[in-house]
């Protein structure tokens, strides 16, 4: 035990990163628990939402977490939670649809490109200044991206392989907007985590539920079994996987926490070929190389801006 003080004194513990850890392989067994689930994408993404609301509206009974409701219910706040759960909604909805069509890993790789798009979407927005490292990172993300698309196919994907890519960056596309959104608002107000957690999971899941109703979807008829997988979604990667992201959020810095996409993407990959038997084709592992070389350059330097 005096031996075991000695090696901690000298290398403590960095819980954050071990917080950080849990998260990336909580939020990697996203896809996995999908594709054993065998209801529409639609009713997947609305149990998934409805479920972490529920399981966060207990903390309604703290007088405290009522008081934060109560300071962020006016509408200039409403508007961006409405926001930011349209985004949300269709960032879920096509994701979880891009998995009937394309791999595990082609579909985690685009989707997790969103880093990117959001740098992108700033400057196309709002102005906000891009640096010729972003640029190159874009770049090589669309090269990426194209390499996946239009790559080797697995042969019991065929015919519908490109259909899923596409739907992932459309995925992609809607979080980044989501992410710009709760920027801006909390550039703008002071929120909770846990506010803007509940408002948004909210608003999000009435959207899921008026897409349901487009598509003539009932959301309360689904196999008993499939309840397992919308626990597991709700309670793992979307309550534990990101409240431990917040966690980790206030120990370091946005750039490290923003790079384990890239963790999550390896982990989907490597937990699709151990329970799925996916193979990953060569030119999805050069695409997703691009990708991930592509975030890393966006995210971690700073060149001169262009």
């Amino acid at each position: 035990m005096k031996e075991i003080s000695q090696i901690t004194s000298k290398f403590p513990i960095r819980y954050e990163y071990v917080a950080l850890i849990i998260a990336t392989i909580a939020v990697s067994g996203a896809s996995i628990f999908i594709r054993y689930s065998i209801s529409a994408a639609i009713i997947i993404a609305f149990w998934r939402l409805f479920l972490v609301v529920l399981l966060l509206s207990p903390l309604l009974l703290s007088a405290e977490i009522r008081k934060q409701f109560r300071s962020v219910s006016s509408f200039s706040h409403m508007k961006y939670f409405i926001l930011a759960g349209f985004f949300l909604s269709l960032h879920f909805f096509s994701w979880i649809q891009s998995l009937e069509y394309t791999s595990v890993a082609a579909s985690v790789i685009v989707v997790n490109s969103s880093p990117l798009w959001v740098i992108f979407l700033s400057f196309a927005l709002f102005r906000e200044t891009i640096t010729s490292s972003q640029v190159i990172g874009l770049i090589l993300c669309f090269i990426g991206i194209i390499l996946i698309a239009f790559g080797e196919v697995p042969s019991q994907l065929l015919g519908s392989f490109q259909e899923g890519v596409f739907l992932a960056l459309f995925g992609a596309l809607m979080v980044a907007c989501y992410f710009i959104i709760g920027k801006q608002m909390r550039s703008r107000f002071n929120v909770s985590n846990i506010a803007y957690t509940y408002f948004v999971n909210a608003y999000c899941t009435i959207f899921l539920f008026l897409y349901s109703l487009g598509l003539s979807e009932n959301v309360w008829i689904f196999p008993s079994s499939d309840m397992t997988w919308f626990l597991a979604l709700a309670i793992g990667p979307s309550l534990l996987g990101h409240a431990l992201y917040t966690y980790s959020m206030k120990k370091l810095s946005a750039q490290v926490v923003s790079l384990t996409v890239l963790g999550e993407a390896a982990g989907a990959s490597i937990l699709g070929f151990i329970f799925l038997s996916e193979r990953l084709p060569f030119t999805t592992l050069l695409g997703g190389l691009f990708i991930g070389i592509g975030i890393i350059l966006a995210v971690l330097t700073e060149d001169q801006s262009v």
